[in-house]
């Protein structure tokens, strides 16, 4: 063998022992912060849904739902760019159903997807009441699409009964009905996402109430 073909040789050994530990070493701290991580974002969300349900003692996740059902049903809403990964049911200290809590999200923020929490109230009649909103994640431009975070828009689902409305809407001409929100300013992307993701939460409980998608 030519010293040339032991220096690639050689070479390669030492590339491949320095692959072979690299991925060695990824594996071991991905086992070491993997089980923290989980638990982390498993404490945001369950921040999250005391934040939207504040009188709810414990949350169920609904075991029964359809998603490949749903997600027809989202279309034909005209719901698209929007996914719902949970629902649970918000339940009293007597384990009574008080509503539900969702996490839904869409993919048209400025900065990508944006990730609710959504507290729904529902009653006898079928009418429902958005408790609130809690951002799980979002990465709109900072001082323009991050005011979604701020009170004056994310308070304005707070206690919001949308009455025979199926959906909420947003406006730039100021809100003239109970199912209407007002827009982020310059902010249109920003706020028709985050109104499609509570429109996906809402269409979710409909959903569920109603038991299909006809």
């Amino acid at each position: 063998m030519s010293k040339k073909q032991t220096s690639v040789v050689h070479d390669t050994v030492i590339i491949t022992l320095i692959t072979v530990v690299a991925g060695l070493l990824l594996g071991i701290v991905h086992g070491i912060t993997a089980a923290p991580i989980a638990a982390q974002e498993a404490q945001a969300k369950a921040d999250s849904q005391k934040e939207v349900f504040s009188d709810a003692a414990s949350f169920k996740e609904v075991d029964n739902f359809d998603e490949k059902g749903f997600a027809s049903y989202l279309d034909k809403l005209g719901l698209d760019q929007t996914t719902v990964s949970e629902v649970s049911e918000a339940e009293d200290a007597n384990g009574n159903a008080l509503g539900y809590v969702v996490d839904a999200a869409n993919n048209e923020g400025y900065g990508g997807e944006i990730e609710l929490m959504v507290g729904i109230k529902t009653d006898d009649s079928g009418n429902l009441t958005i408790n609130g909103i809690s951002f799980l994640s979002i990465s709109e431009t900072a001082g323009m699409g991050m005011k979604a975070e701020k009170p004056e828009f994310k308070d304005q689902f707070n206690n919001m009964n949308i009455g025979d409305n199926k959906q909420i809407a947003y406006t730039k001409n100021g809100k003239s009905a109970d199912n209407e929100i007002d827009a982020i300013s310059g902010c249109t992307i920003t706020t028709n996402a985050v109104t499609k993701a509570v429109n996906g939460a809402l269409a979710a409980v409909e959903y569920l109430e109603g038991g299909s998608a006809s």
